[in-house]
């Protein structure tokens, strides 16, 4: 999947995630990476869409079919949806965590997927990587890990290029009045 479309849905999942987390409608999405998830999805119904925003707020909407499965996305698109996921066994866990995120984290557990889960409770965004959850994320802690997580490494460092190339932009406006007026003198000086 070329860097832009992989952009594109990252974007849709971030602005469906937080439509979602704003009603508190909960929801639980895995990026499939190198390790295919087949056995999951033939557990939901194969959905192979693109991804946007409004296709998972419906999915996810409470009293829709295949709102309390999980959904599977492989290559840029939903592959599947109403997926059953395996739940960890980890005892350490927080008693306040629900079914969704003990399905986020056992997933992280048996493949390198990358788990979105919206709390129906509170509304929070967590993210489950390698076993580990990251809850309770602001939306741009949120756009950080997922974009860190999903977007090759040569993407995220021009990424952080732009940011500092508009940042320099920002600065330039001063820095371009004092080189024209550096330019008015200089030719004002050679008039003379």
């Amino acid at each position: 999947l070329e860097t832009l479309g992989m952009d594109n849905v990252i974007s849709q999942t971030i602005a469906a995630c937080t439509q979602l987390s704003t009603t508190k409608t909960g929801a639980l999405i895995v990026f499939e990476r190198s390790v295919t998830l087949d056995e999951q999805m033939r557990s939901g119904t194969t959905i192979n869409s693109d991804v946007t925003a409004e296709l998972l707020k419906n999915i996810f909407y409470p009293k829709a079919p295949l709102h309390d499965g999980a959904v599977v996305i492989r290559d840029g698109r939903i592959a599947a949806a109403g997926c059953v996921l395996p739940l960890t066994n980890n005892t350490n866990l927080s008693p306040d965590l629900g079914t969704r995120h003990r399905a986020g984290i056992g997933m992280s557990e048996h493949s390198d997927a990358v788990i979105v889960i919206v709390s129906e409770e509170t509304g929070g965004i967590s993210i489950a990587v390698d076993g580990m959850l990251k809850r309770r994320l602001s939306p741009e802690t949120f756009e950080a890990i997922l974009r860190s997580e999903l977007l090759p490494a040569e993407e995220q460092q021009r990424r952080r290029w732009d940011t500092i190339v508009d940042f320099v932009k920002k600065l330039n406006p001063l820095r371009r009045e004092k080189q024209h007026d550096k330019k008015d003198d200089d030719q004002q000086n050679s008039r003379q």
